[in-house]
């Protein structure tokens, strides 16, 4: 059983049979993400198929690792993510789902929109990060710049005490 990709599977058997079920393995290489996040190098995950309604439901984890880069400071830091798939292919009244090409399901969409789904679109390294200096660049969490505080030249500064108590 030939596939052009590594997440298309040939369902023809089960499509017949309502109800059976198989399993695949998936671990294919993948390079998918946002700027601030790039997951891979590889996608790993065993997903049950089985044929329901007309169409194919899949279910099961799949994981990848995902290296993302903090929007405040730039610190980059690496996770792995498990995310389980449940997911239906193929249903009739579902206009806006997944559809089967013929007798193949192409699983790449299903697992793309889920696990993008979990990767957060702005990740920051930890709640209370502090980001970078907006005058010299420098990382916040770690010291203060000083001298940068009290900018005479600003037209903002004669605010800078007014909500202080």
């Amino acid at each position: 059983m030939s596939r052009e990709s590594e997440f298309r599977f040939h369902v023809a058997d089960l499509l017949a049979h309502p109800g059976h079920r198989r399993t695949v393995e998936i671990d294919s290489a993948i390079d998918w993400g946002f700027d601030l996040s790039r997951l891979g190098p590889r996608l790993v995950g065993e997903l049950v198929l089985e044929a329901a309604s007309g169409g194919l439901v899949v279910r099961g984890p799949v994981s990848t690792m995902v290296r993302h880069t903090c929007h405040r400071c730039l610190t980059e830091w690496d996770e792995e993510v498990v995310v389980d798939i449940l997911e239906a292919l193929g249903v009739p009244d579902d206009p806006d789902g997944h559809r089967l090409h013929g007798d193949v399901a192409d699983l790449e969409p299903v697992l793309i929109d889920a696990v993008l789904l979990v990767i957060p679109l702005s990740p920051t390294c930890r709640p209370d990060c502090r980001g970078l200096c907006a005058v010299c660049g420098a990382d916040l969490n770690g010291s203060s710049c000083p001298g940068h505080d009290d900018e005479p030249d600003s037209p903002f500064a004669p605010l800078r005490g007014l909500f202080d108590t």
